[in-house]
């Protein structure tokens, strides 16, 4: 019976260590962040880490994660919460957008293919119109916003010096 319990217990810190497994981060980025939503408000100090098929932003006041971002896959997740990319999107954005959206955002690259993309001299800026969003999208100098003024929606990363 006592061997029975052992393996058991074993067993089980086996399968649950699982869950822990740390994602190899291979450039981290410290920003000031602001996200705001109609679920969230937040502006503070943050990170901005890549790794292997792996991206996350952690936004901290006080030494505390008030919001952890991870994209892997096909799926990101939201404190822990995860959905795939196009509910993540509905979800976040209370609109529909392709699936790489955030993840483009996060890495300062124009989205929606370039589309209405206008260089400036330090970055470039995107003004976009769908049914239910109104988009302005401007980075310049490692500086970067996102708005969606019909939704509410803004994501503004500044760097850190």
């Amino acid at each position: 019976m006592k061997w029975f319990l052992h393996v058991s217990i074993t067993l089980l810190l086996f399968i649950l260590s699982g869950c822990a497994v740390k994602k190899e981060i291979t450039r981290s980025e410290a920003y000031i962040i602001t996200i705001k939503n109609k679920q969230i408000a937040l502006s503070d100090t943050g990170f901005i880490n890549h790794g292997n098929h792996y991206d996350s932003i952690q936004i901290f006041s006080a030494g505390n994660v008030l919001f952890h971002l991870e994209m892997m896959g096909n799926y990101i997740c939201l404190d822990g919460q995860c959905l795939d990319k196009l509910a993540f999107n509905h979800h976040f954005f209370q609109a529909e957008h392709y699936p790489e959206l955030i993840e483009d955002i996060m890495a300062q690259k124009p989205i929606y293919h370039g589309k209405f993309l206008r260089q400036t001299p330090q970055g470039f800026e995107q003004e976009l119109t769908f049914e239910g969003s109104h988009i302005l999208y401007k980075v310049e100098n490692a500086h970067s916003s996102f708005k969606d003024t019909q939704n509410g929606i803004l994501i503004r990363l500044r760097p850190l010096p």
